[in-house]
């Protein structure tokens, strides 16, 4: 079924990947960024094997170093270690552990991280990121100096981000499609991208798809196929609310409209969120038609 520009399946059919994946008009190469935030809630191997299986042409699937996605996270013992080689240790670890690097491996498709090119100097001349960034300057001058050359050669083909159905607490609300370019920031620390209090969490996500923007065609699909979750506050240390197999998936060539359609599926006011609000701005904007009809199709998976 469509809504406006987005594009919705529900069906616990392996098919609705390449349902969905036929409506957005990828052209190769296409680099996947899907969601490994959290070992509590990630973009699964089944996802990645049936978004891969459905694309036709060149794929590469690139992700940072986060410091929730350790052995240490699931099992309820903090965040991992910061230390580059815990971090290495950790993401050979989830990739093994998850059945994500078997099926990198079944498909032939790199994985990039964007921790370990930016750390190694393999990056593009910031200056050139800049004179390419069509929009208004981004809050963070040392963003420009973050994009890899490896991603770069690639420009002219289209950036895909794979985001899990999550909801946030605030200020983000819907961790969606927009949201999950944040983890293009190399980190595994963020904390000076979110200001204090956060205060500056809706420019800096907005900043980083300015320049994912610029150089590549940016679309979006948001997963809930076999998991879709309500994130921890902060302060408490327990797992996510976690709704399971509910064949959910949804896909649009506008990353904006698409995450603004989640929102009122699940009764957000997407202009009360202060990102999408700008990211509209920056951006474009949804049709509220489009919106008023997602609120009523009885797709709401968190009551």
């Amino acid at each position: 079924m469509r809504i406006g520009a987005v594009v919705i399946e529900k069906s616990n059919d392996p098919s609705i990947y390449e349902k969905i994946i036929s409506e957005l008009n990828l052209k190769p190469p296409v680099i996947i960024k899907p969601n490994w935030g959290t070992v509590n809630n990630y973009t699964e191997a089944e996802v990645i094997d049936g978004v891969l299986s459905a694309i036709n042409g060149e794929a590469i699937v690139t992700e940072s170093y986060g410091w929730a996605r350790t052995k240490e996270s699931l099992e309820g013992k903090g965040l991992g270690s910061i230390n580059r080689d815990d971090l290495r240790k950790s993401d050979k670890w989830f990739l093994k552990t998850s059945g994500i690097g078997a099926v990198l491996e079944k498909h032939s498709t790199e994985y990039l991280n964007i921790t370990e090119e930016v750390w190694a100097d393999r990056v593009v001349d910031p200056e050139k990121v800049k004179e390419m960034t069509k929009y208004p300057p981004v809050l963070f001058d040392e963003m420009y100096a973050q994009v890899p050359t490896r991603l770069f050669e690639l420009r002219g083909g289209t950036f895909l981000s794979l985001a899990k159905y999550r909801l946030n607490h605030k200020p983000i609300v819907v961790s969606l499609t927009l949201k999950n370019l944040f983890g293009m920031i190399p980190g595994p620390s963020r904390s000076k991208f979110h200001g204090a209090k956060d205060v500056k969490l809706a420019d800096t996500i907005v900043d980083i798809n300015k320049i994912y923007r610029s150089i590549f065609n940016v679309k979006g699909i948001v997963d809930g196929v076999l998991t879709a979750s309500i994130g921890r506050k902060p302060e408490e240390a327990i797992n996510p609310v976690t709704a399971k197999n509910m064949g959910l998936l949804l896909g649009s060539e506008d990353c904006v409209t698409l995450d603004a359609t989640v929102a009122a599926i699940e009764g957000k006011n997407p202009k009360e969120i202060e990102y999408l609000k700008l990211a509209s701005e920056v951006f474009g904007g949804w049709e509220n038609k489009t919106l008023e009809k997602a609120q009523t199709m009885g797709l709401r998976i968190f009551q």
